[in-house]
């Protein structure tokens, strides 16, 4: 049975992000988010002790038309082979520091339907990259933060850099003063009990049992965390109130399974996408767009509502991302409609 291992980041560096993404999307929590009346009460109050935060860092942390912002999205989930060893505050510094290719990834990000060779010819005209702005389909305050930002790209990568040493200062302190509840948490839990636990989310037995450790981390702030990174070795991010978070998640899994499962199944992209994972067996976002002839951020949107809805399952390779249809799903949904025959 392997061990679990307490490491403080990469969970301590999630919640330095969390307060930089929790200011852009406060306004997104109650729904997007299903943040309830204790839950914004808890984020307000926390967060108020680590205000001001510069309101010119818009681009880097608001969810727009994606799952995830860009700063997650480039600087924390596209590390997770090193969220055990180097991935601390002066990683991600280093890592921000090459401007160039820090502007380069915000182009991909917000247009990734761009090519190499058009990325390039952005970075070396600002007015075809305005023209590109101009004709998306983001609002006019992100098209403005856009605009903003691409005019200067390092002076708001150098603000970003400032922002992060200033919180990890602040956040240093609430930690210490805090840390004796992620111990007590970590102290009642063994590896059995843990996967006991993270049963309600269908959490699969994968080969973790046959690891020697599995690394655990805490976010005191981002308290209804549930991340699973499935490298070697796996890590496993949870907050401080995630027993909380999986009740909730049981209760709305039993009550939600016909919603989700109409929600998923309601566009017609959406069951052919289904068709090709059950032909190919395994396809990448970009692989889909391809095959449906859709545009990227189309596919990438009703691939993310059938994860959403637990109709399909993610699996990470390297930078790219493997979609299958999810067979233990299915399953529940047979039992659900039985009592309907």
């Amino acid at each position: 049975m392997p061990d679990l291992k307490l490491i403080k980041n990469p969970g301590y560096i999630y919640d330095l992000i969390f307060l930089f993404y929790y200011k852009y999307n406060v306004d997104l929590f109650p729904e997007r988010f299903e943040a309830n009346e204790e839950d914004m009460k808890y984020f307000a109050e926390n967060f108020k002790l680590f205000e001001p935060i510069s309101d010119d860092l818009y681009i880097f942390f608001r969810v727009a038309s994606k799952e995830h912002c860009f700063f997650t999205s480039n600087f924390f989930h596209k590390y997770a082979k090193v969220l055990t060893t180097e991935y601390d505050l002066a990683f991600l510094q280093r890592e921000m520091s090459d401007y160039d290719s820090f502007t380069q990834n915000v182009i991909k990000y917000y247009f990734e339907g761009l090519d190499d060779s058009e990325v390039e010819e952005c970075m070396r005209s600002k007015k075809r990259l305005f023209e590109i702005i101009k004709g998306s389909d983001y609002d006019d305050k992100l098209k403005a933060k856009l605009y903003e930002f691409f005019i200067d790209p390092a002076f708001y990568i150098r603000l970003l850099q400032y922002e992060f040493m200033a919180k990890d200062v602040q956040l240093s302190s609430y930690y210490e003063k805090n840390y004796a509840k992620i111990l007590d948490l970590y102290n009642e839990l063994n590896y059995e009990l843990l996967q006991e636990r993270l049963s309600v989310l269908g959490h699969p037995k994968r080969e973790d049992a046959e690891e020697k450790n599995i690394y655990l981390s805490f976010c005191l702030l981002n308290k209804n965390l549930l991340q699973f990174k499935y490298y070697t070795p796996p890590v496993y991010l949870l907050g401080v109130d995630y027993r909380s978070a999986l009740e909730y998640f049981k209760k709305k899994h039993i009550d939600l399974i016909p919603e989700q499962f109409g929600a998923a199944l309601s566009d017609a992209s959406r069951i052919k996408m289904l068709e090709a994972l059950l032909e190919k067996g395994e396809c990448t976002c970009r692989d889909l767009e391809a095959m449906l002839g859709i545009p990227a951020s189309t596919a990438y949107h009703h691939v993310s509502t059938l994860e959403r809805c637990g109709v399909v399952k993610a699996r990470n390779v390297k930078k790219s991302v493997f979609y299958s249809i999810n067979r233990e799903y299915f399953a529940t949904i047979l039992e659900y409609f039985k009592k309907f025959l």
